[in-house]
């Protein structure tokens, strides 16, 4: 288990930002620089035949990645209270929809499943609680407006520097290792980006680790924590072990 600051057990990133809400409904995201440009046109795709039985909004997003227009998204689910609250139940859906684009089909499982909204960012899906639109305290609406990377070879090292970029007071939000984690290319990555949000930083993060790559957000109010999956919607996700690493202090909600 690795301790990245202050002897600490846990993963854990330091955030603080400046509010910037994200865009509901299926609307662009701001205009995101890097590759994510202007490449929303999997929108448009048909999908033939999309089911759901009695599975979660999650479990239908991967079904759709998976489809006729492969995507890479971000899932941010509802937060629990405190660590110690018991786990909000998950909402069992169930759709048959046949001829519909993408878009549709995201904003079919949205409505079935109505706490959750989702937008763009380039050929990057985001979806997330309705709740958290436009609320100043939510850590993944907060923007940041020079993001700089250099020579990460890691997604953690991206998670680093935006806890460098970031001013106080601090957020704690931990990492979970799956499976051993997924490769990132060896190469050194040094990017500089210009007002985005978290959540749009996060995307590229992920997405540099791989065409297939999805990211969750997850866990409680008191200990937030993401996991990566760069290879998840080519082959089968691993099954998440309990490593954590440390970067900041826990916060009471």
């Amino acid at each position: 288990m690795k301790q990245l600051a202050g002897g600490s057990k846990r993963i854990v990133l330091l955030f603080a930002f400046l509010l910037t809400a994200p865009v509901p409904g299926g609307a662009h995201a701001q205009r995101p620089g890097h590759r994510f440009e202007a490449q929303d046109a999997f929108l448009k795709a048909k999908v033939p035949e999309f089911r759901m039985h009695n599975q979660t909004l999650l479990d239908g997003l991967e079904e759709l990645a998976r489809g006729p227009a492969p995507f890479g998204f971000g899932f941010e689910d509802v937060l629990a209270g405190t660590v110690n609250s018991p786990a909000i139940p998950k909402r069992l859906l169930s759709l048959r929809l046949k001829d519909r684009s993408v878009g549709q089909v995201l904003d079919a499982i949205c409505q079935a499943d109505a706490r959750f909204t989702w937008s763009t960012d380039g050929a990057f899906v985001n979806v997330y609680p309705r709740a958290v639109v436009g609320d100043p305290s939510y850590l993944l609406n907060r923007r940041i407006e020079n993001f700089v990377l250099r020579n990460a070879t890691d997604v953690q090292d991206g998670l680093l520097a935006i806890h460098r970029e970031l001013p106080p007071p601090p957020e704690q939000v931990a990492i979970l290792q799956v499976g051993g984690g997924d490769p990132y290319p060896p190469k050194p990555w040094t990017v500089t980006y210009k007002n985005l949000t978290v959540r749009q930083i996060v995307n590229r993060l992920a997405a540099h680790g791989g065409t297939c790559a999805i990211w969750l957000f997850a866990g409680s109010m008191d200990f937030r924590h993401f996991a990566f999956f760069n290879t998840y919607l080519c082959s089968k996700r691993p099954a998440p072990d309990s490593a954590r690493t440390v970067i900041g202090p826990r916060r009471s909600p």
